[in-house]
This record gives structure tokens, sequence and C-alpha cells, in this order.
């Protein structure tokens, strides 16, 4: 099963000081068949988040770095598939995410921009932390893994 996690199941996911990290590694117990992609706008999205929570005193001061080595090194490895998407297609469904919902819920642009781009990869699951983003994926009808 192909997965697209957002930036709140990487932190998690590689911080053990984040609150949702025992449910983020449950995944692999619950779902042994996950298989968690890996794109260019996670890239961007997670290494930078990775960097906010050593400013923020989440992680020890240099510990970003290593979390950022590391899951660079995960990638190159296959451990999580690298997907390419097609951007303009990504910000065309997300325009039209929002055409169709956002009157009728919170969310924000980001939001928008991972449901998106996981219709655009064509990923099985969607895995977030954040309610308003679960009930975007969920509206647009994407399956959802909830570990919570």
């Amino acid at each position: 099963m192909r997965v697209y996690a957002d930036t709140s199941w990487w932190l998690a996911y590689q911080c053990r000081r984040d609150v949702h990290h025992p449910r983020a590694v449950n995944l692999f117990d619950r779902e042994p068949h996950a298989q968690v992609v890996w794109t260019p706008w996670q890239r961007v999205e997670v290494l930078n988040t990775f960097r906010q929570a050593e400013r923020a005193g989440l992680v020890a001061p240099g510990d970003s770095r290593s979390l950022l080595r590391l899951l660079e090194q995960e990638v190159r490895l296959g451990y999580w598939p690298h997907l390419e998407f097609d951007w303009t297609d990504a910000v065309r469904t997300a325009c039209e995410l929002a055409a169709e919902h956002s009157l009728k819920m919170v969310m924000r642009e980001m939001d928008l921009f991972h449901v998106a781009i996981a219709i655009e990869t064509a990923d099985d699951a969607s895995l977030s932390f954040d309610d308003e983003q679960i009930a975007l994926a969920e509206a647009a009808g994407l399956a959802l893994i909830r570990l919570g």
C-alpha cells in the first residue's frame, strides 16, 4: 500500500520528543505493507520543518542536521520510494479542491497542496495528524490511515 504522509507524520516519526511519535512509529505495526512515499514537495517542507523544530527547541541543537542526513540517506537507499509529480497538475488540483470545499470547511493552502499531491501521485492512502487536512482528504475521497 502506497501512503502519502504529510509533514506532521514525518516530524513525529523522526522526532522522539514529538507528542505523536508513539503513534507515528506504530504505522508499520498496523500496516506492515505500507510504503510511505517521498516527493519533491516533502523534501522542501519536511527538511525545513526539521530545522524549525530545532529552532523551537523540539530537537537538540545540531540534531536537525543529523535528522536531515539520515532521512536523505534513507531516501537514497529506497526506504521511502521517491515519486515525482507534475507541479502544474498539482496546483490545478489544489485549485479545484479549494473551489469545491473552501466554503464548507477550514483549510490552509498547504493542506490543499498536500491533498492535491496525494491525489496526483495516486497514493492508496493519506496519513496526517492535522485534523483539518484529514477532513479535507476525506472530503476529497482519499482513503485515510488513522493512527489515533
